[in-house]
């Protein structure tokens, strides 16, 4: 991969990380409800939970990957086809957003927990890593070496992401009061279907 591919590969990773999840959510509601001390092992449960879904879509991706080219290509439009659901859900949401601050003590144990069983309640974190790392996974050469440059770099992003989410805990009900909840999924979709579409009509593994 150049570095020019991994610059669009990091894009669409920040991209996908971006929208108000259940994850996100988690992680600001622990700031906004115990401190941003507090918020940060929600984080650490977010990441543990991403190495575990990122290695559970890993080795689905072996298995195509191994079984046929074919397959490969086909899992590689599927994960298009998956984006651009993504990006058309983002634009129909709603735009609702708030979180209130709870007076319930929770310990570092029980935040990283909590963090980890919300994370993994959710399936389509999976297929979030399958339809990403299949547009930048190349079916001629050794799929070790790609992963080592593709895995954490996501993991990376993941915790910067979700740290940032983590800070602006306190304030997230002003930042995102009203239509700006709206506008910044609008935004976040519109990102979803423009990466899906240029991932359809190029080939960026090769990039």
């Amino acid at each position: 991969m150049t570095f020019e591919g991994w610059l669009v590969f990091m894009a669409i990773w920040v991209a996908a990380s971006m929208p108000l999840g259940p994850n996100a959510l988690n992680c600001i509601s622990s700031t906004v409800s115990y401190g941003l001390p507090k918020g940060l092992w929600s984080v650490l449960g977010v990441f543990i939970a991403s190495n575990l879904h990122m290695m559970l879509a890993l080795s689905g991706i072996a298995v195509f990957f191994n079984a046929h080219p074919v397959l490969f290509e086909l899992l590689r439009w599927l994960g298009v086809g998956y984006l651009i659901w993504m990006g058309v859900s983002m634009l129909r949401s709603k735009g609702r957003f708030e979180v209130r601050k709870s007076a319930d003590f929770a310990s570092n144990g029980k935040l990283v927990r909590r963090a980890i069983l919300i994370s993994m309640s959710n399936p389509k974190a999976i297929f979030v890593w399958l339809a990403i790392f299949t547009q930048f996974i190349r079916s001629d050469i050794s799929l070790g070496p790609q992963l080592l440059i593709l895995a954490p770099s996501a993991l990376a992003v993941t915790v910067i992401v979700y740290l940032t989410y983590s800070v602006l805990g306190l304030g997230v009900n002003r930042l995102f009061a009203g239509s700006r909840k709206k506008w910044f999924d609008r935004l976040a979709g519109s990102t979803y279907l423009a990466f899906a579409i240029g991932l359809a009509s190029a080939d960026l593994r090769r990039a």
